[in-house]
């Protein structure tokens, strides 16, 4: 038997090869996705401008026809503390 850590045989005094431990780390890793955010905005009525307030992370798997409207209803419910403010709540594009 070799020594421990010579010529890949023993990898850290486990009994596996080096192509046994790779595909262990293979095989448990998930496919990761990016992750959507979108920029969230209030609108400024006196000179139509909008001002970022924060950003919102979209956790939806998979496209939905209405992925943009539950994103607003997202934000306005998080970042508007009255009815009259939901109004001027505005998302942006997908960044």
């Amino acid at each position: 038997m070799k020594e421990i850590g010579k010529n890949d045989w023993l990898i850290n005094g486990s009994g596996w090869t080096e192509e046994e431990v790779l595909k262990g780390k293979m095989c448990k890793e998930p496919e990761r996705r990016p992750l959507k955010t979108i920029m969230v905005y209030r609108m400024d009525i006196k000179n139509m401008r909008k001002e970022p307030i924060g950003i919102l992370i979209e956790r939806r798997k998979s496209e939905r026809e209405n992925n943009a409207v539950g994103m607003l209803r997202l934000a306005r419910k998080k970042f508007a503390k009255t009815e009259e403010e939901s109004k001027r709540i505005v998302i942006g594009d997908y960044v």
